[in-house]
């Protein structure tokens, strides 16, 4: 599976995504939420997205450590952070990116690492 399309509306989901070229996706909940667990994955080379839209809801995005994510995450009243211990930065040599860019309201999400 090289892209996720996930909606929870008023009920929630786990998955876990075993892709060796994930190239990001679409995350939608409203008044749900889920648990995405990407550790297993390996990210696609180049920038690859992942939207989310959270209203009253959110979810929680597990991604291996080594892996370079940037939040571009735009919330009111609500959240989306990066809980890794030692969260990777971009640098000029990096080859695989993942954007988490989206929009949450009165929910919130989180990026774990494994």
């Amino acid at each position: 599976m090289e892209f996720i399309d996930e909606t929870n509306i008023f009920s929630g989901s786990e998955k876990k995504i075993t892709s060796v070229n994930f190239k990001g996706g679409k995350i939608t909940s409203i008044f749900g939420g889920s648990e995405i667990d990407l550790s297993s994955s390996q990210l696609a080379e180049g920038t690859n997205i992942l939207e989310v839209f959270y209203m009253f809801g959110g979810s929680s995005i597990t991604v291996p450590n080594d892996w370079v994510v940037v939040n571009k995450v735009t919330s009111i009243l609500g959240g989306f952070s990066d809980k890794r211990a030692h969260a990777s930065t971009p640098s000029a040599g990096d080859s695989k990116t993942l954007i988490i860019q989206g929009f949450v309201m009165f929910g919130g999400g989180e990026i774990k690492g494994r």
